[in-house]
């Protein structure tokens, strides 16, 4: 069974794509996400906006992950995002202080 599910959701900015996760983002599956958003960069995608209002459940190492994410879509000459949380993000983000260098922004 799948943990988490992740699905294309196209912006109204065309260059912009918006991942929307759901399910569990742990140490588990969190490579899922990491696999995806490489492919994204690979095919030439350089902004993406993540939705991780779905997530029912987030540690600490996959927001440190989606750290990484961020840092490999800016040396790739783009961006990573995230446009809403849920409120065990919302929690995990506060617990780890990585609010601040994982921001929010306003879906495009």
């Amino acid at each position: 069974m799948d943990r988490l599910t992740i699905r294309e959701s196209a912006s109204d900015n065309p260059p912009f794509l918006t991942l929307v996760l759901s399910g569990e983002l742990d140490v588990v599956n969190v490579g899922k996400l990491s696999d995806t958003v490489v492919h994204e960069l690979e095919a030439g995608q350089r902004h993406l906006l993540i939705d991780l209002t779905g997530v029912t459940w987030c540690d600490s190492g996959s927001l440190f992950a989606l750290l990484g994410m961020r840092h490999a879509a800016g040396h790739a000459g783009g961006s990573l995002s995230l446009t809403a949380a849920s409120d065990c993000v919302h929690e995990a983000l506060g617990l780890t202080r990585l609010v601040e260098l994982l921001p929010f922004v306003e879906p495009r």
